[in-house]
């Protein structure tokens, strides 16, 4: 597994533009992925839900505001959504399939339809999608969708279940076939990295902001950063600053 180094960012470490970036333009648009497309981004992290129709769609909560109050996307037709909610074949339409998508897979039920999408894409879409969930018997469930997907467990409990034995987990991941750790900036510690990396996992670190903590975690060798700050990523190459 690659391991960061100190100064310009290594080809293998991942830069996910968290919601399309939303420190720039309003998450979760396709103006807000476009944008961080134009600055050099090399993939972008989002939140799906299904519509009533089946269509997976690209939202943070499960409901939307419309013209009759606040409704369950789950409720909706997909031509009924407000026109700013994309698909995630609107995604691939205007951005290509050449970058990473990591989704966070809020309705479980949609990980199936994200898979079909993106093989509609094609290209590069499979085998540069990242299915994120915090419940690791959901993600062994998407195994058998794709070979080529790749499985993000996203642990928000780290600290409080994992932290005095990150070793036992990480042994865990690997003997179920999960590709990544993604854990808060705070959890990171030598300790994590090096519990991943010897179980060949990945390990992605989100909310992140400031330039200096980035390269400190790319010098612990983290292998992926989720921020809302896509200048800032894009600007890992310079010296870190305060």
């Amino acid at each position: 597994m690659p391991v960061g180094e100190s100064g310009p960012v290594p080809h293998a470490i991942h830069l996910f533009a968290h919601r399309g970036g939303m420190a720039h333009r309003r998450e979760n648009t396709l103006e807000a992925f476009t944008y961080a497309q134009s600055l050099g981004i090399g993939g972008v992290e989002t939140d799906v839900w299904l519509t009533r129709d089946g269509v997976p769609v690209l939202h943070h909560d499960a409901r939307v505001r419309t013209p009759h109050g606040r409704r369950k996307i789950a409720e909706i037709a997909r031509v009924d959504l407000p026109a700013h909610v994309p698909s995630l074949g609107d995604l691939y339409d205007r951005c290509g399939t050449d970058m990473d998508v990591a989704i966070d897979v809020l309705d479980p039920a949609a990980a199936s339809a994200v898979v079909t999408a993106a093989r509609s894409a094609g290209g590069s879409a499979v085998s540069k999608l990242w299915l994120c969930s915090p419940l690791v018997e959901t993600l062994v469930s998407w195994r058998h969708l794709d070979d080529a997907i790749h499985l993000v467990h996203s642990d928000n409990s780290w600290n409080r279940v994992h932290r005095s034995d990150p070793a036992a987990h990480t042994r865990h991941l690997r003997e179920l076939s999960i590709d990544v750790l993604n854990v808060q900036y705070r959890s990171c510690s030598r300790a994590v990295v090096r519990a991943c990396h010897e179980q060949q996992i990945a390990l992605f670190v989100w909310g992140v902001s400031r330039i200096s903590t980035m390269h400190r975690l790319l010098d612990l060798g983290v292998d992926g950063l989720m921020s809302d700050h896509v200048d800032r990523l894009i600007g890992l190459g310079s010296s870190p600053t305060t």
